[in-house]
């Protein structure tokens, strides 16, 4: 974590009142992507989310989406360990690792990665997701947990003048992450709806001709059988969708269904994903198929951008990014 260390001062341009950024103002140089007439509740087009503030300060999509995915990563990790990887807790720990990836790509859509340590800002978007989901952390326990990750990579701990600029720098970002959500708290999460959906995709699967031709038994039962798998990895794709764009360009009961359409296509893979997205479209009106394939793709974007930052320090990096990128091929395919 490199909190202790000051930005260059070209960096670093005098900051307005954050109600400029609300007001939708040019700050530091950059466009305000704030939410106003045309963005009421936080969110952005597919074209929008290509003029960020970080592509405005020349950081390229790649760039910016590793550097994202790997904060979110530190945000998740950081999550874990303040929750001491209790399964007792794993639905708490998860609600924290979402809201703690979505406070941080909230922000970074009114702040370029030049200009906040990355990583800080996940320390703050947890510090803030503890607080949200009624679990909170004293910002002493939060740094004591950082040490320890810090210590399982091989890195010294902050030492104290390092952990007091720190606590400065969360608190100032957790302030500006409550003004960017408007001190809203009543967040609906992607996870409310996953059980729902899956019971109605599972209906509409009974009823799908390729679905019924590659059943050994009959689709009733099949699907039936399906019910608990599907649960838990349309989960993981859930959590997953937070470390890309997608909780900027949808609605959470769209990212559930793009997380059913992904987990049914891995543990199924006769179903294509259009089709998928159709049938969801038929158990819910709300769920446009067009609109559940953009938060498919941005999914799969998740998994070629983690093997973007995996293949930047791990050994045979190019045959793991030739494997990932093939794997994501394979659950968009059709």
């Amino acid at each position: 974590l490199k909190a202790a260390r000051p930005a260059p001062a070209r960096r670093q341009p005098r900051r307005p009142p954050l109600a400029g950024w609300v007001a939708g103002s040019r700050v530091g140089g950059h466009a305000a992507m704030a939410p106003g007439p045309g963005n009421p509740d936080l969110r952005w087009s597919v074209e929008e989310i290509k003029n960020t503030p970080s592509r405005e300060d020349g950081v390229q999509d790649r760039d910016e989406r590793v550097e994202r995915f790997a904060a979110c990563n530190f945000a998740r990790n950081l999550t874990r360990a303040i929750f001491n990887n209790d399964r007792q807790q794993e639905d708490n720990s998860n609600r924290v690792q979402i809201l703690a990836c979505y406070y941080l790509q909230l922000f970074f859509m009114f702040r370029s990665l030049r200009q906040e340590e990355a990583e800080t800002v996940a320390v703050a978007a947890t510090f803030l997701a503890c607080k949200v989901v009624d679990l909170p952390r004293k910002i002493r326990g939060i740094l004591r947990s950082l040490n320890q990750l810090r210590v399982q990579a091989g890195e010294p701990e902050l030492v104290e003048d390092d952990q007091q600029r720190l606590s400065a720098s969360v608190l100032r970002i957790e302030f500006q992450l409550l003004r960017i959500i408007r001190f809203e708290f009543d967040l609906v999460l992607p996870l409310d709806f996953v059980a729902t959906l899956t019971e109605a995709l599972l209906v509409q699967l009974t009823r799908c001709e390729v679905f019924k031709n590659a059943c050994k038994n009959t689709p009733q039962q099949e699907a039936s059988e399906l019910r608990k798998e599907l649960l838990r990895v349309s989960e993981n794709f859930v959590l997953d969708s937070f470390m890309g764009f997608a909780p900027l360009l949808a609605q959470p009961r769209v990212i559930a269904a793009g997380a059913l359409a992904i987990a049914t296509r891995y543990i199924r893979r006769e179903m294509a994903i259009p089709e998928l997205c159709g049938l969801l479209n038929n158990a819910d009106a709300s769920l446009p198929a067009e609109k559940v394939r953009h938060v498919v793709d941005e999914i799969l974007n998740v998994f070629r951008t983690k093997s973007l930052a995996g293949s930047a320090t791990a050994a045979g990096g190019a045959a793991a990014l030739a494997g990932a990128a093939g794997a994501a091929r394979g659950l968009g395919a059709g």
